[in-house]
């Protein structure tokens, strides 16, 4: 197992528990997140079932230590800014024949190298057209529930 990893046990939705790879951890505006990596069987390019190992990002309440387990060398990404709140990070998606320019906004760590933004510049991208949220790193849990993008008032439903 590489050195900065631990192993964790995921408690799936139908209560089946299964052994993960630790790979990092992150603080978000709802709490930890953790990127786990779970192995299961795939079609193989021999035409065997072979194992493979997705990576996925979980938040707390689906994973937990294993006794004795050691965490110390487990990456933590980006500490919380100085208001508590996570940063992220906005890739641009270039212009393509058929494809409009889009933009993602990403948890901080999600994309390596990336600069990151504040929660009120993460906020003016999303309302932009053709900006969502990266649903790898969870964005969306990311940013304040009160942060919904505004409905234009004709498309709001009456009250």
């Amino acid at each position: 197992m590489p050195q900065n990893t631990a192993r964790v046990v995921v408690m799936m939705p139908d209560g089946q528990e299964l052994q993960a790879r630790l790979y990092e951890r992150r603080r978000a505006a709802v709490g930890w997140q953790y990127r786990v990596g779970i192995t299961s069987w795939v079609l193989g390019s021999s035409g065997r079932t072979e194992p493979a190992e997705q990576s996925v990002w979980l938040d707390a309440c689906h994973v937990r230590p294993l006794e004795g387990g050691d965490y110390s060398r487990v990456p933590t990404l980006a500490a919380p800014s100085a208001d508590g709140r996570q940063a992220w990070t906005v890739q641009h998606l270039p212009h393509r024949p058929g494809y409009p320019g889009a933009r993602l906004i990403h948890v901080i760590g999600c994309q390596p190298h990336a600069t990151p933004i504040t929660l009120d510049q993460a906020l003016d991208i999303l309302r932009q057209p053709r900006t969502v949220a990266c649903r790898e790193c969870h964005a969306t849990s990311s940013l304040p529930a009160a942060t919904e993008p505004v409905l234009p008032q004709q498309d709001r439903a009456p009250l």
